[in-house]
């Protein structure tokens, strides 16, 4: 069992990055202000994070939360992640989302991953798939990718393209996406933002 100068220790020099989604036409409202029992899902998300870990939320909507919106808005996730670490100065940089809500609890693994000199740890899952909005990068290995890919309308795993030391982590299930609201009645009573 893990003490809690560990998890210290896993947080460390880490700051996150939360993708609150774009327009959201699969889930058919606003991912980051779906509730599921009662939670919002940006809330569980950013419940995941320790307190006093530095976090940014990208999101055009006002979430009652630290944020920040690519711009112009909806430019695609890595659009997303370069607006996100605009706010960030940790020398390491989660990227995670709130359709996949559990997966902050991947970030202490991908942290000490990462603490080898990757470029960046990235989540697994059990089909090969790596996961670009469930990884740790280091910071400058971050910023170089974004020179390199560019940002607005480029795929999240673009960025892989331009760094050489990937280090896979082997995925839990946390990393699970939940794109639609089928997927997230498996997780519990889900509600719907109140359309205006």
């Amino acid at each position: 069992m893990r003490g809690v100068r560990d998890v210290q220790h896993e947080w460390k020099d880490v700051g996150v990055v939360v993708l609150a989604g774009g327009r959201s036409t699969r889930m058919g409202a606003d991912k980051a202000q779906v509730k599921v029992n009662g939670i919002r899902l940006v809330d569980a998300v950013c419940a995941r994070i320790p307190d006093g870990v530095p976090r940014i939320v990208v999101s055009p909507q006002p979430l009652g939360v630290p944020t920040v919106s690519e711009d112009p808005p909806f430019g695609g996730p890595v659009a997303g992640i370069a607006a996100g670490l605009s706010r960030i100065n940790a020398p390491f940089v989660a990227v995670v989302s709130v359709d996949a809500p559990q997966s902050p609890e991947l970030i202490p693994a991908l942290s000490r991953a990462a603490r080898d000199g990757a470029d960046v740890a990235v989540i697994e899952a059990a089909d090969g798939y790596l996961q670009p909005l469930c990884a740790v990068w280091n910071r400058a290995s971050l910023v170089a990718a974004l020179d390199t890919a560019g940002s607005r309308d480029i795929p999240a795993k673009r960025l892989f393209d331009a760094v050489e030391h990937i280090v896979r982590v082997q995925g839990t299930g946390a990393e699970r996406d939940y794109d639609t609201r089928l997927e997230l009645d498996e997780l519990g009573d889900v509600e719907f933002p109140a359309t205006e």
